[in-house]
C-alpha cells in the first residue's frame, strides 16, 4: 500500500512540474497567442504574410511583439485584427492583449456637436431638383443665344443684318458708314437735329380758322338738314324733328340747305335771320357769310343748273 501512495504522488508532482513549464494561457502576449495558433495549424509565416499580402518581416514583428516597427498604432491594431481573424481567434481578444502589454488605448475620435445632434436622413434624394435645374439652364443659354441672334439692329450683339432692314428696291438704308476721307465726293452731312421748340406760327391759328360763325337752329316741324362749313367738315346731316334745337359753329362761308324752310328758326351770331327761298318753294338753299349775313345759293352753286 506504502508503494501505491508513493507512485501517485510522483506523478502528481511530474504534472506539476509540466504545467510550470508552459506558460497558462491568460499570460500570454498577441503575439505569442498567433504565433501558437499559425504553428498549431502547421502554417508558416510566409503564407500569413502572402494570405494578408504583407512583408514576412512584418509578420515576425508581430509575432515578437515588435509593434514600434510597425509605425503609429492603428497601423499595428489594423494586422492584429487581420491576423487573428485570418487563424480564427477573436480580434477583441488580440487586442485586449495588445492593449495590455503596450499599455496604449484606443481613443476613439470625437463626434462633432453639429453632426452629433443633427439628425440622420435615411430618405434617398430625388433626383428631380438637379434635373430640372439642368433643364432650366439650358433653356436661359438657348434663350439668350435667340435673343443676341435677333436683336434690334441698334443692339451691340447683332451680328448680321435683319430682313426688316432691306427697303423694297433691294438696297441697305441709309445708316451706312461713312466713306474714307480720300474720296473725291463730299461727305453727306447728316440732317440737323429736330429741334422740339414749335415755332410761333405753329400756334397760331390761320386767320379763317380763327373766325367762327355759330348758327342756331329751332325746329319747329320736322326737316331735312344739311349743313357744311368752308373746310368742308360737315356739321348736320339728318332730319331735325319738332321741338329740336341745334346750336353749330364753323368756318364761313357756311352752306346750308333745308329741305322744309317755314319749319325752320334760324339765328346767326345770336340774331335772328330771314331765311331766303324760291317764290313758290318751301325749301332753302342758303350761305352764311363771314360777316353774319345770309345770302341765297345760286343755282349753279346749288347745283340745280348744271355747270357747262
Amino acid at each position: 500500500m506504502n508503494a501505491a501512495g508513493n507512485s501517485n504522488e510522483s506523478s502528481a508532482v511530474e504534472t506539476a512540474q509540466a504545467s510550470s513549464a508552459e506558460p497558462a494561457l491568460p499570460s500570454l502576449t498577441p503575439g505569442e497567442l498567433l504565433r501558437k495558433e499559425r504553428e498549431r495549424r502547421s502554417l508558416t509565416q510566409l503564407h500569413i504574410a502572402e494570405e494578408l499580402h504583407l512583408d514576412a518581416r512584418v509578420v515576425a514583428a508581430i509575432e515578437d511583439n515588435r509593434f514600434e516597427q510597425m509605425g503609429p498604432a492603428v497601423y499595428a491594431r489594423g494586422h492584429l485584427r487581420q491576423y487573428a481573424a485570418l487563424l480564427g481567434l477573436s480580434p477583441q481578444l488580440i487586442i485586449e492583449r495588445y492593449e495590455a502589454l503596450t499599455g496604449v488605448q484606443e481613443i476613439p475620435a470625437p463626434i462633432p456637436a453639429s453632426v452629433a445632434s443633427a439628425p440622420i436622413d435615411m430618405e434617398r434624394r430625388s433626383l428631380a431638383g438637379p434635373l430640372w435645374s439642368g433643364v432650366g439652364l439650358i433653356a436661359l443659354s438657348l434663350g439668350w443665344w435667340l435673343w443676341s441672334t435677333v436683336s434690334t439692329p441698334g443692339d451691340p450683339m447683332q451680328t448680321s443684318i435683319p430682313d426688316e432692314a432691306v427697303t423694297e428696291a433691294g438696297s441697305l438704308p441709309s445708316t451706312l458708314p461713312p466713306e474714307p476721307a480720300d474720296s473725291t465726293e463730299p461727305a453727306v452731312q447728316p440732317p440737323p437735329p429736330v429741334s422740339n421748340v414749335v415755332p410761333a406760327t405753329a400756334t397760331t391759328a390761320s386767320p379763317t380758322a380763327a373766325l367762327q360763325v355759330r348758327l342756331r337752329l329751332q325746329f319747329n316741324d320736322a326737316s331735312w338738314t344739311e349743313i357744311y362749313d368752308a373746310t368742308g367738315k360737315r356739321l348736320m346731316f339728318g332730319l331735325g324733328e319738332s321741338g329740336k334745337v341745334s346750336a353749330l359753329t364753323g368756318v364761313p362761308p357756311i352752306r346750308v340747305t333745308l329741305g322744309k324752310a317755314s319749319a325752320v328758326t334760324v339765328q346767326v351770331n345770336d340774331s335772328p335771320v330771314v331765311v331766303p327761298r324760291r317764290a313758290g318753294r318751301d325749301a332753302a338753299k342758303f350761305v352764311v357769310t363771314a360777316n353774319g349775313t345770309v345770302e341765297m345759293m345760286s343755282a349753279q352753286a346749288s347745283g340745280e343748273v348744271p355747270v357747262e
